[in-house]
């Protein structure tokens, strides 16, 4: 989901192979990124025009009314058999396809309202009633909501006031210790520079376990899709994915969903949000949907990105850019598009047919921006008659390819833990405590900690929002560490070499590292049976050394426990220092 469709680089491999050793030379490490999407934004042909028109017709993000009947029906459907959940959720795919205005999008949100009360979310009924009259629902009709209406006047009336908000709860986030010199991080933390580690963060103090580091929002986030439940041959799959249960502009959990009046796919735990994103980026994206569904999570990002900032502080930062941004971090540290540029796009490890394919890329994306549109969002280019409109696009588009770049190495998966899941055959509810990726986000301080394959802190997310806690205690002068995924728990020593290699492009020397190398550490009785607590022994496939017990695991397997484990204990002492007494039970 992060890179193009598979069709889209096929084509960009098969252009590459055509170019010449001159051309190919503009996409090396040696060359300036300007130089290498002018390349080819100057070769921009037709046929990359009907490449892009044929895939986007495999992808279905517009209103199909016929797929509002469907859903409504398989609603009713779990509605008899009284599957609440699985019917909300159904009624709410309905109501993405349904045209503002028509009798089938008033009914879904009537049936929706009544799924709502029966689950107790007695407000987001009446705003459901609400929309259901709004949309035109027919006279006929009208007696059975305006029941429910009262019914659920009755209900909130009997609620404690707790209950009469709004159905979006918000927690309340923990704060840090305010760091003067770095935005939404803990006194506790110092920014320093080295040549051999670049920017990175130590402790300015002994810091206890548990400590909370960094509260920090995203500077931009994208919702991962599921491109293959939006293609036209599967318009109306019964599958439920993340991004049908989670609000695509603040990432919280949303009960009752509001789609874009425009396209099926972006969806909206309240109208504040809607219409924040609408003005922010969603009226230059709307109409770039399927475009930007078929090019990827990181090109949506990248985009993003430069909307939220606008054009204008883009094309400052861009004009002043150095030829080695990655200096002496500037204090007090910057939380805003600065910190984002300085990320390193490691354009000089990249090989040339992969900044061919993001220079590409960027280009065709550019070729769909209207810049006018820009211009009604007061993000436009400054009015100076010495810029061209190839100025214009030349400061897009290299702002385009150097996010698409750096995102390979800063993207920040965002984490969500779901309590249940949904079978796409029946969309019932099956329990499970499963940690998934939600969305994509930059994160500017979160950036700056290095990888550890053993990291000494550990990190969370509420909606857009990280929080980092130590997850033991820190020494003063002790550098603060994250893992980038390969965790030791997880892989063997070489994996994680090879794949910090590949996507980080450096040889990992944390102590974790160091120690399998050095063969200071057997990894292979690192775990014990979860059965009869005798060792596991193996490499990938682990096998206990109790004959009469025999049991077989992966390493995969036991360190997703592992991580679940952890995941449980984080929620506990995050509900322990909220106030509540609330028990978890840890699987």
């Amino acid at each position: 989901m992060e890179f193009p469709v598979a069709h889209w680089q096929d084509y960009a491999r098969l252009k590459w192979s055509q170019l010449s050793p001159h051309e190919k030379a503009k996409f090396s490490p040696e060359s300036d990124l300007k130089d290498s999407f002018s390349s080819c934004w100057s070769h921009l042909q037709q046929e990359e025009e009907e490449v892009l028109e044929r895939l986007c017709s495999d992808l279905s993000v517009g209103k199909e009314p016929r797929a509002v009947l469907f859903y409504k029906e398989e609603g009713n459907k779990r509605f008899g058999r009284k599957q609440y959940t699985a019917a909300a959720v159904l009624y709410s795919k309905g109501i993405s396809h349904g045209i503002p205005g028509t009798e089938e999008l008033a009914l879904c949100f009537a049936n929706r309202s009544a799924v709502l009360f029966h689950l107790g979310h007695y407000s987001a009924c009446l705003e459901d009633i609400d929309r259901a009259q709004e949309n035109g629902y027919p006279q006929r009709l009208l007696s059975k909501i305006l029941q429910r209406q009262e019914s659920c006047l009755q209900k909130l009336k009997q609620c404690d006031t707790s209950n009469t908000k709004s159905h979006k709860t918000e927690r309340n986030q923990e704060k840090v210790t305010e760091n003067p010199l770095l935005p939404n991080a803990s006194r506790s933390l110092k920014l320093k520079f080295s040549t051999s580690k670049g920017r990175h963060l130590v402790a300015s103090e002994d810091i206890a376990q548990g400590e909370l580091l960094l509260c920090e929002e995203a500077y931009v986030t994208v919702i991962i899709p599921n491109r293959e439940t939006i293609t036209k041959k599967s318009t109306w799959d019964l599958s439920v994915s993340l991004c049908d249960l989670y609000c695509h502009h603040c990432l919280q959990r949303a009960a009752a969903p509001i789609p874009c009046p425009h396209c099926s796919v972006a969806k909206y735990c309240t109208s504040q949000c809607m219409d924040q994103a609408w003005s922010y980026y969603h009226c230059i994206e709307c109409s770039l949907g399927g475009l930007l569904l078929n090019f990827g999570v990181f090109c949506h990002t990248a985009l993003r990105t430069i909307l939220l900032t606008g054009y204008r502080q883009v094309s400052e930062v861009l004009s002043h850019e150095t030829s080695d941004p990655v200096q002496a971090p500037i204090q007090p540290y910057p939380g805003d598009y600065r910190s984002i540029f300085s990320l390193l796009s490691h354009s000089g490890h990249h090989k040339g047919e992969h900044v061919f394919l993001c220079a590409l890329t960027s280009a065709a994306l550019c070729k769909k921006l209207d810049i006018g549109r820009l211009s009604s969002m007061g993000t436009a280019p400054p009015t100076d008659e010495s810029m061209s409109l190839q100025d214009d696009v030349q400061i897009l588009g290299s702002a385009v390819l150097l996010h698409l770049l750096q995102l390979h190495c800063n993207a920040q998966a965002v984490t969500v833990i779901h309590d249940e899941k949904y079978e796409a055959s029946t969309t019932s509810l099956v329990e499970s405590s499963k940690s998934s990726r939600l969305a994509t986000g930059l994160f500017p301080v979160l950036s700056l900690l290095n990888h550890s394959c053993d990291p000494n802190t550990s990190v969370s997310f509420q909606g857009r929002c990280v929080m980092v806690r130590a997850n033991r205690a820190i020494r003063k002068g002790e550098e603060v560490l994250h893992c980038y995924g390969p965790h030791k728990l997880r892989m063997n020593f070489a994996k994680r070499q090879n794949l910090l290699k590949d996507q980080y492009f450096f040889t990992c020397e944390c102590e974790a590292c160091t120690q399998e190398q050095r063969g200071t550490e057997d990894t292979a009785t690192d775990f014990c049976c979860p059965k009869c607590h005798s060792l596991l022994k193996g490499e990938d496939d682990l096998q206990c050394v109790n004959e009469s017990c025999g049991l077989r695991l992966t390493r995969d397997d036991v360190g997703l426990r592992l991580q679940n484990l952890q995941h449980d204990i984080h929620r506990a002492q995050e509900q322990l220092q909220a106030g509540h007494s609330g028990f978890y039970s840890l699987s």
